[in-house]
């Protein structure tokens, strides 16, 4: 070793020296750390007796130690995706495939006469068993998602086997074969309890409900429809048992499927039908409403065209609201609805010409809907449900065109009395529940008023429309203005705008000649005072805004617009044919002006503004007209006289205004 490198070995022992020293200094001065405070038991007292009382006792421990059963309550870790699809999935997938295999295998055998028809039931039956064992074997040993599909397996070569001993080879009879098949969906579903496998249940109950449709039948209808029933409640107890959402519905399904290929329909099938209702009636919400929906309608259906089947048909629907109310399900009450005029529209296909019997249906249906109401209000005291009021709107509009379709032919007239006594119920309904359900009451009552508004035009005809609907939307102005009700205003409104249209459009061409009237006391001038009077007295009961200007504004027009017609039907009865241009101008002339001095008089003698600013809009579209139309086109006398009746007018106007500046 040279000099150097000496020089720097001892440098390095020097330097890890030093740390060495810097170390255990460091390890002296660091702080000890926090420990808890030794427990001492407290001394014992001594009492007046002079013996030793008892130390208090020591607290129990806080957070006690974790026991094996607080283990097993721990939620175990959710599976991730890849062992749900290796696992699981391609589980399914394998067996469903090997199913297939062997379907193959049995046709393919066949066509090449491998093995004897006895041989091949028997192999199909031997692999069942293995794969059956192999899956209880594996399930045991840690599989639980593996050994299911292999049992699976196991029951889909059981179905195929049993089925190609029946149809294909003729070796077992249809009744051992049925039993067989029945059997193997009875061990699928106590499997699919052992294992907990929804796939299992599920290729049990396709299986079982394929049977009567494989075997064709066998024991006839009752026994193919009691066998889907036994079917049924061991799906409805096995998806209640492990909440399992599917085998009821694929129950449903199989259900409908054997009801169907049973038919024709006989009067005891509806035994049957009220044994599903029951039995979906504990299945989930949505295949409960199903089954209500189609159970009315396969009643109605057995003893059609008579209206038997419409009265269990009704007794089932009552039955589902019964069912709703209990469970407190609001489409459960949702589908009773629905299923009752489900079945009443396929009853009524094969009703025929009658009416009597159909009307009374559709009427028992429409009352359905408030005695539901009222018994969710009143008697359980629970608000109504969204569902309650679309089934209540839509039982009231079915109820009016249905009736409307039927009485055609004869019986109109009793179609507007028929729509009038539905919306008296509905208007009951509405104060009864005015307390308890405002938005219950609001539907009635505004459904009331239109079955109302409609029933007008289907009762009367011409004119009479348009006086009714005036009076109508006037009656609900005044009913909302008592009630503080905006929307019964907003829907007057509406109803004066269509008199207002029928005024124009029809009103003012009732009559085709000024000969088929008389002068002011015709149906025409009826019409438009009666929708002035209706307009003036919503606009008086309204008081301010908006809508009580527009309602005082068009009243008078309306009110004007039926003196000029009358002005201008005079006219036509009075002028020679060469003057009537003249007549009638200068007529129209005079009363719209007459009628703006009434305004303005009336507006200065009530103080009322209103009046006495329309007046003067009017007198100066009056001038207006004068000064550009009569002006050129009068004849001499006439345009003297509209400029001198005018005048007179014009100074009538000025002296009242003048007198009310003098006051």
């Amino acid at each position: 070793m040279t000099g150097e490198e000496q020089a720097r070995f001892e440098a390095l022992e020097r330097r890890v020296a030093e740390l060495e020293r810097q170390m255990a200094d460091s390890r002296r001065t660091a702080p000890a750390p926090p420990h808890a405070a030794p427990v001492t038991e407290p001394r014992p007292r001594e009492t007046a007796a002079g013996e030793a009382a008892a130390p208090p006792p020591r607290p129990p421990s806080i957070a006690p130690r974790p026991t094996a059963a607080m283990a097993q309550a721990a939620p175990a870790a959710q599976p991730a995706l890849e062992t749900k699809v290796g696992v699981n999935w391609i589980g399914r997938i394998a067996a469903v495939t090997v199913v297939l295999a062997l379907a193959f295998f049995f046709e393919y055998a066949f066509e090449n006469h491998w093995i004897t028809e006895r041989g091949r039931v028997v192999l199909g039956l031997a692999l069942a068993g293995a794969a059956l064992g192999l899956g209880e074997r594996l399930w045991r040993s840690g599989h639980r998602a593996y050994g299911p599909s292999l049992a699976a397996a196991g029951i889909a070569f059981l179905y195929l086997s049993f089925w190609a001993a029946f149809a294909l080879y003729h070796l077992l009879p249809q009744a051992a074969a049925f039993a067989l098949m029945a059997g193997t969906t009875a061990a699928a579903g106590l499997l699919a309890l052992r294992y907990g496998s929804e796939a299992v249940a599920l290729l049990g109950l396709a299986g079982g409900f394929a049977t009567p449709l494989l075997l064709e039948g066998g024991g006839g209808a009752w026994f193919v429809l009691a066998y889907a029933l036994l079917l049924d409640c061991g799906a409805v107890w096995i998806a209640r048992a492990r909440s399992w959402r599917w085998p009821a519905a694929l129950a449903w399904a199989g259900t409908v499927l054997l009801y169907g290929a049973a038919a024709p329909a006989r009067p005891w099938f509806a035994v049957f039908l009220a044994a599903y209702f029951a039995v979906f009636a504990a299945a989930e919400e949505w295949i409960f409403v199903l089954t209500q929906l189609l159970a009315g309608a396969a009643l109605a259906a057995i003893w059609a065209p008579h209206a038997t089947g419409m009265a269990g048909a009704l007794l089932l629907t009552a039955a589902g609201l019964a069912m709703a109310d209990r469970k407190d399900r609001a489409s459960a009450a949702a589908g009773a609805f629905a299923g009752y005029w489900v079945a009443y529209f396929a009853w009524a296909d094969t009703a025929g010409s009658a009416f009597a019997r159909p009307l009374a249906l559709v009427a028992a249906g429409f009352l359905l809907a408030p005695a539901w109401a009222l018994w969710r209000t009143c008697v359980r005291r629970k608000p109504l449900w969204m569902p309650d009021l679309v089934a209540l709107a839509a039982a009231a509009g079915i109820f009016f065109f249905e009736e409307c379709r039927l009485l055609r032919g004869g019986n109109e007239g009793f179609t507007g009395l028929l729509a009038v006594s539905a919306a008296a119920v509905l208007a009951a309904l509405a104060r009864v529940l005015w307390r308890r359900d405002p938005n219950g009451s609001r539907l009635a009552a505004g459904t009331a008023w239109a079955l109302v508004v409609l029933a007008v035009p289907v009762q009367f005809a011409g004119y009479r429309i348009t006086m009714a609907w005036a009076l109508e939307a006037a009656a609900a102005v005044w009913i909302g203005q008592r009630l503080g009700e905006r929307r019964a205003v907003a829907a007057a409104l509406a109803v004066f705008a269509m008199v207002a249209v029928r005024l124009a459009a029809i009103e003012t061409f009732l009559y085709r000649s000024a000969a088929e009237c008389e002068v002011i006391a015709n149906a025409r001038f009826l019409t438009f005072a009666a929708s002035a009077a209706a307009m003036w007295a919503a606009a008086w009961w309204i008081r301010s805004g908006r809508a009580a200007r527009i309602l005082y504004v068009a009243g008078h027009a309306a009110m004007l617009w039926g003196l000029m017609l009358e002005a201008a039907g005079w006219a036509a009865r009075t002028a020679a044919p060469e003057n009537f241009r003249s007549v009638a101008s200068t007529a129209i002339s005079v009363v719209a002006a007459a009628y703006a001095v009434l305004l303005v008089s009336g507006g200065s003698a009530w103080r009322h503004m209103g009046s006495r600013m329309l007046g003067i809009g009017l007198i100066g579209l009056v001038v207006v007209k004068l000064y550009l139309y009569d002006v050129w086109l009068l004849a001499a006398f006439y345009r003297m006289a509209a400029f001198a009746i005018l005048g007179v007018l014009l100074l009538v106007v000025s002296y009242v205004y003048s007198r009310r500046a003098k006051a």
